[in-house]
């Protein structure tokens, strides 16, 4: 709480500062005059950031509380199962995704199936950033000999083979030929 209160705290800054700049172009109004312009849309920002972070806050956690009830819901897959559901050819990868997936919505690994859909049933597109910071950055990132920059969406996955595939094209990328400078 405290960090959103900072963070609206600094955004009704900003808009006391604008309004304050906009107060000189007003003719007539006297110093107090202007700070009383200028705290008008620094109460409005810092109100709305409040409840902006809130209502956010709020659809997050619902739907991240859905998620888990779904999947808790949802048949045991042995980890047998779940591999041989199709050829793959990273399985170790396939399994690594499957626990960090199981890890992000606090369920235990057997609760998530290979034909889950990323958009259907974990709603990826709904929890873009953290999806991407706690499952698909760890696995990319434990797989390069060096740490450098990748481009990542989800936006047209819908399988977990399919985040498999699209991580493997990453990884192709960045472990392309190494230049050397000569000079």
């Amino acid at each position: 709480m405290r960090v959103l209160l900072i963070l609206s705290g600094l955004l009704a800054v900003v808009a006391f500062v604008i309004g304050f700049v906009a107060s000189l172009f007003i003719p007539d109004l006297t110093w107090i005059e202007r700070l009383g312009v200028a705290m008008i849309p620094a109460f409005c920002t810092f109100f709305a950031a409040i409840l902006l972070f809130t209502r956010d806050s709020v659809r997050y956690s619902a739907t991240m509380q859905d998620i888990r009830k779904n999947l808790l819901n949802s048949p045991d897959t042995t980890e047998e199962q779940f591999l041989s559901a199709r050829p793959v050819e990273d399985p170790s990868l396939l399994l690594e995704l499957r626990e960090a997936i199981a890890q992000f919505f606090d369920v235990p690994v057997f609760k998530v199936a290979r034909d889950v859909d990323l958009i259907s049933d974990l709603h990826v597109e709904q929890l873009e950033p953290t999806f991407q910071f706690a499952v698909v950055r760890p696995a990319i990132t434990s797989r390069q000999k060096e740490p450098q920059p990748f481009g990542f969406s989800t936006t047209s996955l819908r399988t977990i083979d399919e985040l498999v595939k699209a991580i493997h094209e990453v990884l192709d990328q960045n472990s392309g030929p190494i230049k050397a400078d000569h000079q």
